[in-house]
């Protein structure tokens, strides 16, 4: 039999509400959609074919203008007479007549605005503008007309150019050659409109760029390429670089009511999601409270309110197993306290019972010898190291105190033996109250003074501390090292692994040393064995920070 998949209340409730409201908004947006960009289509399309007859226009004058050009350069003796004179005169007559002829074809061309003529043989220039030109502005077109008569470029293929001059465009057209030029001057702010532009529609001549050349402050006010109050519409103009542009305002039918519509469609959306909000707040919420309540465990200092009975109730029967719980753990952390310390007491005395029998067998020979003084020196010597090592081995203590404990045990040495070991000592003064185990250090002075003390020759021990400062926090850096002969490769190698049988069976100090470590600190501790060119070197890292209590209460 299949399995049926279960759902909760909350999910029913959801998932049948969203399979009813949202094909509905679904089907309404696509409605809006489509409506929207049919229109919108429509509205673009009567418009272009609007401009494409008012480019049309515009192109066919502009035409109209290239023709006269055309046919005076290329075909009018007078042109000709004007291109190579045989005399200045004949120069400034056959100039003057076509100025005659220019004057006429302003009537006659509406777009013309100004006709030029320029030869560079006979250094003659004659132009005729239109009656309402002031005079500054024609000096400013002549400058611009003489700039453009000096380049070498070929303005046949050129078409129509548009400069920019006093703060308005216009459009030239040159044609000529060896020299010699006629020209006409387009004002694009001038040129007239049409029957054919809707009442709210803005003009716009811009280059291929989108670069407003005319109709600038409504362009800088409304920005009607990002403006969607406008629908921008464009044809180009051939034989030039600029384009006619309609900026045409959308209809109230897009702000009024396709404007509802959307509105409508909003509306129903907000009124499912704040639908969706409340149920998310009376029963998704609560429940969530409740999952992760359970999940990180009960705090008997915060208590949860819930409007939903079968939560509190569930909410009361988490509380009481948390409760439980909670002791199981503090029961068996205790326990574990318990275990620890018995485990570090029974490693710390394994230090004890080798240096003990020496210093029996040193009393031993002095009694033999009646050395008396150095009987009772010995004696209150190994009571201080006793009492030392009989702190209970959970606390730590600080490094002065273990300093002196390593010296009341030099003391021992120079008491037992006629060379005894110099023990030197290099410590930072801020780590002197610096918390560490007992005998960490006294553990590797004994060792050296075991293993490294040759016939004859008087052992040199040096202790020293520093503060390492790393990313990752401050650590307190201690280095013991001898003159001896240092460490074999092979039994170095093994004290570095760290699980050695070595450390068991032949430093049983280093090895019980290394477990209080652990116990203590974890892996935020180390020790590391190498050789020097004097000897051998144990280096001891612990944290510069510990939470472990010391034996004075400090931590």
């Amino acid at each position: 039999m299949k399995k049926r998949v279960s759902a909760s209340f909350q999910m029913n409730v959801l998932r049948n509400l969203l399979l009813i409201t949202l094909p509905l908004i679904g089907l309404l947006s696509v409605y809006n959609f489509y409506s929207y960009y049919t229109f919108n289509a429509k509205f673009v399309e009567s418009n272009q074919q609007s401009l494409a007859l008012y480019a049309r226009n515009m192109q066919i004058d502009l035409n109209a203008l290239d023709t006269l050009l055309t046919h005076v350069t290329m075909m009018d003796h007078t042109f000709r007479l004007f291109s190579h004179p045989t005399d200045k005169i004949q120069a400034h007559v056959a100039a003057h007549e076509l100025i005659i002829q220019f004057k006429s074809a302003l009537s006659t061309y509406k777009m013309a605005d100004a006709f030029f003529a320029y030869s560079d043989v006979s250094q003659t220039y004659r132009d005729i503008f239109a009656s309402d030109y002031p005079y500054s502005l024609k000096e400013a077109i002549r400058e611009q007309m003489h700039a453009l008569t000096q380049t070498s470029d070929n303005f046949y293929y050129k078409g129509w150019l548009a400069y920019e001059v006093q703060g308005k465009n216009y459009l030239f057209r040159l044609l000529g050659k060896e020299g010699t030029y006629a020209a006409v001057m387009v004002d694009l702010g001038r040129i007239y409109s049409t029957d054919l532009v809707h009442d709210g529609v803005e003009v716009i001549h811009a280059t291929k760029d989108q670069v407003a050349l005319t109709n600038r402050q409504f362009v800088e006010e409304e920005d009607p390429w990002n403006n969607d109050d406008y629908v921008i519409v464009s044809a180009p103009i051939e034989n030039s670089e600029i384009q006619l542009m309609f900026a045409v305002p959308k209809p109230n039918a897009f702000k009024g009511g396709f404007a509802i519509l959307f509105s409508l469609s909003l509306v129903v959306v907000v009124l499912v999601f704040i639908r969706l909000v409340m149920l998310n707040r009376s029963l998704l919420l609560p429940w969530l409270r409740l999952v992760n309540r359970i999940g990180k465990g009960s705090d008997p200092e915060r208590r949860e309110e819930y409007r939903i009975e079968e939560f509190k109730q569930v909410d009361a029967a988490f509380t009481h197993m948390s409760n439980e719980i909670q002791q199981l753990k503090i029961s068996a952390y205790e326990e574990e306290i318990r275990r620890q310390k018995a485990e570090m007491q029974h490693l710390q005395l394994q230090i004890r019972p080798h240096f003990y029998l020496n210093c029996l067998k040193s009393l031993y020979g002095m009694a033999q010898q009646q050395s008396f003084g150095r009987m009772q020196q010995m004696i209150l010597a190994i009571s201080n190291h006793l009492r030392y090592n009989f702190k209970d081995n959970l606390q730590l203590v600080s490094l002065a105190q273990e300093k002196e404990h390593v010296q009341n045990y030099i003391r021992i040495q120079h008491i037992a033996h006629h060379i005894p070991p110099v023990c030197e000592w290099q410590v930072d003064t801020a780590l002197m109250d610096f918390s560490l185990p007992p005998l960490s250090i006294q553990t590797f002075v004994e060792n050296s003074v075991k293993y490294a003390t040759r016939p004859e020759e008087q052992l040199h021990i040096h202790v020293k501390a520093v503060i390492l400062e790393t990313d990752e926090g401050n650590y307190v850096d201690i280095t013991i090292q001898d003159n001896g002969d240092g460490f074999d490769d092979s039994i170095l190698e093994e004290l570095n692994e760290g699980d050695s049988t070595i450390y068991t069976d032949v430093h049983v100090g280093i090895s019980n040393l290394r477990h209080r470590i652990s116990l203590l600190y974890g892996d935020k501790a180390w020790l590391i064995f190498f050789n020097t060119e004097n000897g051998a070197a144990a280096e001891m890292i612990l944290p510069l920070r510990s939470r472990l209590q010391r034996e004075d209460g400090t931590e």
